[in-house]
């Protein structure tokens, strides 16, 4: 479900930004782009971390960048940015960040189990964080 929903345009590599909030703009461009989030969905993204902190980083160096469906989700989509050098949310590093948005609170259930079981393989945070290669990413993502 994750590869299908990455497509064209939304993994983005060798990303260059200072601070996280540049990451948050840059890594759901592509979304808003596309016309499957509205532009101030990566408002309340950014809402979201100066309230709550840095709970959006999930594992070491990878955040998953969300907001509720009413704050501009128009579709199931995610986009994928790998960066060049890390940047930090509080005292948390970020090296590949994901921007994710659903229109329901149920309907991305299964892509949030196929998250939770690729950020527990090694081999695959490896390949996210340290190699910046977008088509070993993608091949990952898709089993190959």
């Amino acid at each position: 479900m994750i590869a299908a929903l990455i497509k064209d345009g939304h993994l983005l590599t060798d990303v260059k930004c200072n601070t996280w909030e540049e990451l948050v703009d840059i890594a759901g461009k592509p979304l808003v782009d596309a016309g499957l989030i509205q532009p101030g969905y990566l408002d309340a993204v950014k809402g979201g971390v100066e309230k709550y902190g840095a709970y959006m980083v999930l594992v070491d160096d990878v955040a998953f960048f969300h907001a509720r469906p009413e704050d501009g989700a128009n579709a199931l989509c995610l986009s994928l940015a790998m960066l060049a050098k890390p940047v930090y949310i509080l005292e948390k590093r970020v090296k590949a960040a994901f921007v994710f948005a659903a229109v329901d609170k149920v309907g991305h259930v299964g892509l949030l189990r196929e998250l939770a079981q690729l950020l527990r393989d090694d081999e695959f945070l490896h390949i996210l964080c340290e190699s910046g290669d977008g088509d070993a990413v993608m091949n990952r993502l898709k089993g190959v």
